[in-house]
């Protein structure tokens, strides 16, 4: 795998790099064409005939194809299944220890080549990927070091100069061959079998297929920790989220538990084989030639041909020493730690293999090697050092991670616990009546349900400028639009009203407006419903309206941003609103309204607006609704020869009618009063538009 971050720190390149271009001023001080005079603009024409010459001799391609660009979507997608097909090779290493079994007829040491196919393909397909992603390292492109003194820095696309810059060094190139090197390949297919067939001292032969092992698996842990790395540095993470973390340690946890079961499986077989062999020393027709299968890459049977090799094999000693965990009646050899994994060297199933040694290392890491009995030799002790000092630390980290990965869930919990905590010790302190702490109580519980505790402004107003605007734009436009008010204006004046906008919650009950208080902001319902109430007075008569998602209110501050002069004390309302459930609206302040309006007055001074503001407008519609009613009484009182007609006050507490009857009016004069008393009970909204 390319290292583009760490070969950018090689001087050497550098220098070579400095001097060609020395190089190419030299030449061009020298070029004689330049010795006679020029103007200013042939001289730059000139200059950038030179600049597209170079950039078109930097695209050509060479005989490893054409310049990659390394922050193409492409290659950072290859990156990322690169660095999944690294974690798989950790994963398939592991294996080739666990392919030696012991055949319990002939008792002698062979290869499963069911198994041994299995993981070769594996092995293969996994040093394909790294096969490409050399060959990509080979023709992508690079940041120059110099050109890191401001900005990201710039790429070189000299397809010579990429070559070489990851050819030269031997953390590069030459690195990222060794980790693909054919080692445990070879050793299984070639060395082991070769081993085997001479029979002998077979516990030799684990001792080389545990050193080849960490010969290259070592390396190849240090190369996916450098991948990750580099990965890291240019998208400046490699899993964004607290779950893929969470995710990522376990499973560097369980491949340290694999990895150490398979050794564990190693030097079980290579126990095994040392009891078979002591027990082979002490027989008189016993042949070392027979630790080694006739067959020593097969299936699990093997050809029964040598009558004296299964004498010896059928000897009750064997089966009831080596092929039984822990001493048995008249056994003499203890395994150890081993004890778990004898009857495993000699089972047919490769799954076993697998999961038995990763149960073990899982169990023993966590345990931190509790319930480990080694015996007196010396590489079971030393192994048990190495898997208890393994399994302390893994163990620490991932339960690190893990209360990392729980804190990061429930901090805002936690957080807005906290901040209840402390309200209600403010409430308790200053006495607060039970109804005001119970609505505190729910508007927190709302809220919570509502955000999670994340605060949105918060969380939008640390970013870009235009990716805030985007944000805005996203949430809200759509909103907008549904007001009828702006729904002729472009996406300028929107998107000033979208960015300034700001989400608001209220609770179930909660008055959010009184009659007569100043108003201090429009607000867009986006969800739930408020009930609009237009008193009027002294009659003690309330018109109702309900409010849902699309309404608006507060629209007194579009006339009073478009009053001349201009009048700095904000407009009182003339309704009461009242929320009837939990309503989320987006709140536009005063003085961003006045912003807006200032700085695009002519997109609101014009009849159209005047019109379809006065329409949509709660306090107009309600007084419409009051003067149309007001009509129809009138109307009927005067077609009834009933004085009591529609325009009767007899329900007031003070009858006018009793008053107006005793007067000397005629009783056109008392409908008339009626009327005008009426119109001055319900007045008429006051606006600017004009």
């Amino acid at each position: 795998m390319g290292r583009r971050q760490e070969e950018e720190e090689q001087d050497g390149n550098d220098e070579e790099e400095e001097q060609e271009e020395e190089e190419e001023e030299a030449e061009e001080k020298h070029n004689p064409q330049e010795e006679f005079p020029q103007t200013p603009k042939c001289k730059y024409n000139t200059t950038m005939v030179v600049h597209s010459d170079r950039k078109s001799h930097a695209n050509r391609t060479w005989i490893f194809g054409k310049v990659l660009d390394p922050h193409s979507v492409a290659i950072r997608r290859a990156n990322r299944w690169f660095l999944f097909s690294c974690v798989v090779g950790v994963a398939v290493d592991p294996l080739f220890l666990s392919l030696l079994s012991i055949n319990s007829q002939l008792s002698c040491l062979y290869i499963q080549v069911v198994y041994a196919i299995v993981v070769t393909t594996l092995r293969c397909l996994v040093d394909a990927m790294y096969l490409w992603q050399i060959w990509l390292q080979l023709k992508l492109a690079y940041v120059s070091k110099k050109s890191l003194v401001l900005g990201r820095g710039d790429l070189v696309w000299d397809a010579r100069k990429i070559a070489h810059h990851y050819l030269w060094p031997l953390q590069g190139f030459a690195f990222d061959v060794f980790v693909i090197l054919p080692i445990p390949q070879t050793m299984l297919w070639i060395v082991v079998p070769s081993l085997v067939a001479q029979g002998g001292v077979t516990i030799r032969i684990m001792n080389y297929i545990l050193l080849a092992f960490l010969f290259q698996y070592i390396p190849k842990l240090l190369h996916l920790v450098l991948v990750g790395r580099r990965l890291q540095r240019v998208t400046g993470y490699i899993f964004g989220t607290a779950y893929s973390g969470f995710v990522l340690n376990l499973a560097a946890y369980f491949s340290a538990a694999h990895v150490a079961g398979s050794i564990w499986y190693l030097l079980t077989v290579q126990r095994v084989e040392s009891c078979i062999h002591s027990e082979c020393a002490n027989m008189e027709n016993c042949n070392p030639a027979y630790l080694g299968c006739p067959q020593t890459v097969a299936f699990s049977t093997q050809p029964l041909i040598d009558p004296n090799r299964l004498a010896w094999a059928q000897d009750p000693a064997i089966a009831n020493n080596c092929f039984s965990a822990g001493p048995m009646p008249g056994g003499n050899f203890s395994f150890g730690i081993y004890s778990l994994a004898v009857p495993l060297v000699t089972d047919n199933i490769p799954v076993n293999k697998i999961l038995l040694p990763l149960f073990w290392g899982v169990m023993t890491m966590s345990s931190f090697g509790n319930a480990l009995t080694p015996t007196d030799h010396t590489l079971e002790v030393v192994f048990s050092l190495f898997v208890v000092t393994l399994g302390l630390l893994l163990f620490s980290m991932l339960i690190g991670n893990i209360q990392g990965f729980l804190r990061s869930i429930t901090a805002k919990k936690e957080e807005t616990q906290l901040r209840i905590r402390d309200q209600e010790w403010w409430m308790r302190r200053r006495q607060l009546p039970a109804a005001l702490r119970q609505r505190v109580r729910k508007h927190e519980r709302q809220k919570w349900a509502a955000t999670r505790g994340v605060d949105e402004e918060a969380s939008v107003r640390d970013l870009p400028v235009g990716l805030r605007r985007d944000i805005k734009r996203h949430l809200c436009l759509d909103l907008v639009r549904q007001v009828p008010l702006f729904d002729q204006m472009d996406d300028l004046v929107l998107n000033n009203i979208c960015e300034r906008l700001k989400p608001l919650l209220f609770i179930k009950g909660e008055k959010v407006l009184n009659a007569g208080d100043p108003v201090r902001q429009m607000l867009f319902i986006v969800r739930g419903h408020m009930i609009s109430e237009y008193h009027m007075h002294p009659s003690n008569r309330t018109s109702t309206c309900i409010l849902g998602p699309g309404n608006f209110c507060g629209d007194e501050l579009i006339s009073w941003c478009l009053s001349k002069p201009r009048n700095d004390c904000l407009p009182l309302s003339m309704v009461t609103l009242t929320t009837r459930d939990l309503t989320e609206v987006f709140g536009l302040e005063a003085q961003d309204l006045r912003y807006i309006t200032k700085h695009f007055p002519f997109k609101f001074a014009n009849d159209q607006l005047k019109h379809t503001a006065r329409y949509y407008s709660s306090s107009w519609r309600m007084w419409a609704a009051a003067t149309v009613q007001l009509a129809w009484r009138r109307h009927k009182a005067r077609c009834s020869p009933n004085p009591s007609g529609a325009l009767n006050f007899a329900e007031c507490s003070v009858s006018p009618n009793d008053a107006l009857q005793n007067s000397n009016l005629t009783r056109s004069q008392r409908d008339r009063l009626r009327f005008y008393t009426t119109i001055f009970t319900s007045p008429k909204p006051q606006d600017n538009l004009e």
